[in-house]
């Protein structure tokens, strides 16, 4: 029994290890993608979403494309919202409890695959601290690496245990988690070789989680692969060279994670992958290498096969794991990304433990096993101490957007991307004077970004220095709608550039247009409203103010220039009410109480005109300027008490 009850404390100490490197993400933020994918997805709020994942593509509720499916994962992040609430602490710990698992499979399954236990606890170690697993970790999103390595994991135990279905059904949801969990398949496809009926069973087992999950993604609408209409080409720019120049720059960039795999010094790349750059020439070193790598390592799978060595499965799925990921095959959606390497890292551990395993025979005596290591194995104790503390260093340039972007924007100098990433968190942090220095890096990278040519108009307006200012925000508005043309965003932004360029004519027009692209959208109402009345076209103007008071009712901003117009047009009575409605609901601003007194002086009653202009210096004495700007009160500045009132202090 007490040998039984030992055989967890590995697995305990393997999970607590990679608990403990993560916990200091828990004090992280939504960033980068969790933003669109969680924080401001309504669709995971809604009552049935877990269920209905299943049904839709994994950015749906967002405003990205149908690329990938992976109901699962957007299953449980419906459900950890529902559990833990929709802070961002919930969620990664979640992430961190995921990786503790995964840690402690690792270990278990390279025990079950024949490794002694000293091994298998290097192998679950390895896995723990590994650097590879601090993007997965710290970045919520990247759960889409957690969740199929957790279910490959099992499969694969369920595997060597002998029960085909459960694996299976495990290898469904692998597959259902993100779609490089098929390299799993090699796993029982090598192990026909020398294998019986079951071994037949099980590839039958996986071909029909295979066919499954083919058929639920058809049903969801999501292609298989995913076109390039669905890519961005500011996210991956590889993906939009000649097929010949995709494949060398892909195939370069694989030997720069491939390396990371087993000497992982801060990950950094400075290809240059736009059109017009040049891809790397055939003969140039690190491309050789990387060429070299893969093909000894088909090589080395081949034979091992053909030996019937175990070792052969961790590597063809380690490998066959990174090529989905790698650009080589197809284009995908990303250029970067460390998460790409979690998978492979599984099968790299437990290729690991094996080889260790080799020079380790197990011993008979479970209580000396765990002790009996090799003296070179002790090497590996301050290796795994460096990895993590690189690792728990990775994880932390994803506390906030400036530090990831940040980060980004120096490690991949080419990538505009990570400029123009950097410039939108700057623009959140108050600090658009930096912002606008990341746009303009960005857009040098990529003049077609219509991303940051629309950031760097925002950024210019709200720097506001003057009015070249305004005039170049101008130009880059235009320019993202030129590439953009659907950029409602843009065309809004434009006409209040021209608003306050004093060209409301022309404001008016790129508002007309915003509303066209989006019929109701508040923000371009506004433009549309200020800009009818700055033409004096009140009448025009009033009905687009009725209804943004509707649907804003306790915005000033807005309240105002209704009453306004309602002055202007000579309509009296509602302007009366209006403004009564205004004092009530913003009894401490005097702007309320001196359009009231307009009302009642061109009314004729002088004297409650006089009162409210009372009460509206007691509460600001800007009211002195306003009564000189408006020619409402003419009738009665032969008043003695008017005239008293504007030299007084309204005391």
């Amino acid at each position: 029994m007490g040998v039984t009850r030992s055989r967890w404390i590995p697995c305990a100490v393997v999970s607590l290890l990679g608990a403990a490197l993560y916990l200091h993400t828990l004090r992280f933020g939504f960033v980068f993608d969790d933003q669109h994918l969680i924080a401001n997805n309504a669709f995971l709020r809604e009552p049935w979403s877990p269920l209905l994942a299943f049904a839709h593509d994994f950015w749906h509720g967002t405003r990205f494309g149908a690329v990938y499916y992976r109901p699962i994962v957007n299953a449980s992040f419906a459900l950890n919202g529902r559990l833990l609430g929709w802070g961002p602490a919930g969620f990664h710990l979640v992430n961190v409890i995921l990786h503790a698992l995964n840690a402690a499979l690792v270990l278990a399954l390279a025990r079950r695959l024949g490794a002694p236990l000293a091994a298998a606890l290097l192998a679950g170690c390895l896995f723990a601290v590994h650097p590879v697993a601090a993007w997965p970790v710290a970045s919520i999103v990247a759960r889409v690496d957690l969740l199929p390595v957790l279910f490959v994991l099992l499969a694969w135990i369920a595997c060597e245990s002998g029960r085909p279905i459960v694996m299976g059904l495990l290898f469904l949801a692998a597959l259902l988690s993100k779609e490089s969990a098929v390299a799993f398949l090699v796993v029982p496809l090598l192990g026909l070789r020398g294998g019986g009926p079951h071994r037949r069973l099980a590839v039958a087992c996986a071909g029909g989680g295979l066919a499954v999950y083919l058929v639920a993604r058809h049903a969801a609408g999501v292609p298989l692969i995913p076109g390039l209409a669905a890519i961005d080409p500011i996210t991956n720019p590889l993906a939009f060279l000649p097929p010949a120049a995709r494949f060398r720059s892909a195939l370069a960039l694989s030997g720069r994670y491939l390396l990371y795999l087993v000497l992982p010094i801060r990950f950094s790349d400075g290809g240059d992958y736009l059109p017009g750059g040049a891809p790397p020439g055939l003969l140039r070193p690190d491309l050789l290498l990387a060429a070299l790598v893969l093909m000894g390592l088909a090589v080395l799978i081949a034979r091992l096969w053909w030996r019937g060595e175990r070792l052969a499965a961790p590597i063809a799925f380690g490998v066959g794991a990174f090529l989905p990921s790698s650009n080589l095959l197809v284009p995908i959606g990303s250029l970067y990304a460390q998460n790409f390497l979690y998978l492979p890292l599984a099968g790299l551990c437990l290729a690991a433990g094996l080889l260790l395993g080799k020079a380790l025979p197990a011993s008979r005596d479970p209580k000396e096993e765990a002790w009996r290591l090799p003296r070179f194995a002790w090497l590996a104790l301050p290796l795994l101490i460096v990895f993590a503390r690189a690792a728990a260093a990775e994880a932390s340039i994803w506390r906030d957007e400036v530090s990831l972007f940040s980060a980004w924007s120096e490690r991949f100098p080419h990538y505009p991307l990570a400029q123009s990433r950097l410039g939108v968190a700057l623009l959140a942090q108050g600090d658009p004077a930096g912002a606008r220095v990341a746009f303009e890096k960005a857009l040098v990278m990529n003049e077609h970004n219509a991303e940051a040519h629309y950031n760097l108009g925002v950024a210019l307006i709200l720097k506001g220095e003057s009015r070249a200012s305004l005039e170049e925000a101008l130009v880059h508005l235009r320019r993202a709608v030129d590439l953009t043309p659907d950029l409602v965003e843009a065309r809004v932004n434009a006409s209040k550039t021209l608003l306050l360029l004093g060209r409301p004519g022309e404001a008016e027009k790129e508002a007309r247009q915003a509303l066209v692209i989006a019929p109701g959208f508040a923000p371009a109402r506004v433009n549309l409203a200020e800009s009818l009345f700055r033409q004096s076209r009140y009448r025009e103007a009033l009905p687009e103010f009725r209804e943004l008071a509707r649907q804003s009712p306790t915005d000033p901003n807005i309240r105002s220039p209704l009453l306004v117009t309602l002055i202007h047009i000579g309509d009296l009575q509602a302007a009366r009410a209006e403004a009564d409605d205004a004092r009530r609901t913003f009894p401490s601003l005097a702007w309320f109480d001196f359009c009231l007194a307009r009302v009642e002086a061109r009314s004729g009653h002088g004297v409650e005109a006089i009162d409210l202009l009372r009460a509206a210096l007691a509460k600001d004495p800007a009211t002195r300027a306003w009564i000189r700007q408006v020619d409402d009160f003419d009738g009665l500045r032969s008043d003695r008490t008017f005239r008293d009132l504007q030299a007084s202090d309204g005391r």
